[in-house]
């Protein structure tokens, strides 16, 4: 798969999910959907697992120094392991650190994959990732947080309103983005 193709597809990705998640959010259903996001147990574990996976693929392809002493079955072990271990250590808010997990994990395949391109829309998908990367971080150590502004989603028609719109307009940023990329640095 060629560079350009792979970098259009990595920011097709997240705008589609963040203008699906900011239409969602106009949904009659949504307020009840949002409250109960957070303590949702079967998506928590889905999402969980993914985050595992991920995590675990990553350092399978991609394996850091200081873990160098990793053979790839200890990789795999440790993956397998700590999905029923954070199913059942971390089951309070699980959704909520799943949320926040993958939103540390998608931004640096995405900011790897535009970064040699020569325009300044690669700065769009870039500057979301960062603001996902910081949010995921906090909903990861703080996951009431999450709960918090869920619940203040779900209360006030209003700033859903506007959640909603933000989203989808992240996400036609990001569409407009990948359709702006094209010359790569060096070309």
């Amino acid at each position: 798969m060629n560079e350009l193709l792979l970098s259009r597809l990595l920011c097709l990705v997240p705008a589609v999910l963040f203008a699906g998640c900011g239409l969602s959010l106009f949904h009659p259903a949504a307020p009840r959907a949002v409250r109960a996001l957070p303590r949702a147990r079967i998506l928590g574990r889905v999402l969980s697992a993914a985050c595992w996976i991920w995590v675990t693929a990553e350092l399978w392809f991609h394996p850091i120094d200081f873990l160098a002493f990793l053979s790839p079955t200890m990789v795999l072990t440790l993956g397998a392991i700590c999905i029923p271990l954070s199913w059942i250590l971390l089951e309070n808010l699980l959704c909520a650190r799943a949320v926040g997990g993958l939103l540390m994990l998608w931004p640096m395949p995405v900011i790897l994959a535009v970064r040699d391109q020569v325009t300044a829309w690669r700065l769009v998908p870039v500057t979301l990732g960062y603001v996902c990367l910081t949010f995921g971080m906090f909903v990861v150590f703080y996951p009431w947080l999450m709960r918090v502004v869920c619940d203040r989603l779900a209360e006030r028609p209003g700033i859903r309103r506007a959640a909603g719109v933000a989203l989808t307009m992240a996400g036609a940023l990001c569409v407009a983005a990948a359709l702006a990329f094209g010359k790569v640095v060096g070309e």
